[in-house]
């Protein structure tokens, strides 16, 4: 049960007054600010500048498509593991990935999809 000095301290604390808007010099400084006349149009408008072409970004590295499909997988054990870790290996040891092919990464997630496969429903037979 709550205790009535609890409940009561709330109501002792001393109060922050609250500011007077009107009294606030930032706010009077901001009412006092004269406002700039609109223009119509601008008289002389900044010449245009053509930008010169960037050259094109080079294509991204096809490697990446398959690599980021394995990205937080779950492999099982087995040899599809086994592959994945060799790859992996290959991949991260330095600047080229370790030579590791787009026929290597692709094969091996179609037979990692292969593998995730479920086969069809057997449907129940009445005798």
């Amino acid at each position: 049960m709550a205790n009535k000095d609890d409940k009561n301290k709330d109501k002792d604390k001393p109060k922050k007054p609250h500011k007077d808007p009107s009294k606030d010099p930032n706010k009077a400084q901001a009412k006092e600010k004269p406002k700039k006349p609109k223009e119509a149009a601008p008289a002389e408008a900044a010449p245009v500048v053509e930008k010169k072409p960037e050259a094109p970004r080079p294509p991204a590295d096809p490697r990446l498509k398959f690599v980021k499909k394995f990205h937080g997988r779950f492999l099982p054990r087995g040899p599809l593991r086994d592959r994945h870790t060799a790859l992996f290996a290959r991949w991260n040891s330095g600047e080229d990935h370790g030579g590791v092919t787009v026929e290597e990464l692709k094969s091996l997630f179609q037979d990692w999809k292969v593998s995730r496969e479920k086969g069809p429903k057997k449907k129940a037979t009445t005798v």
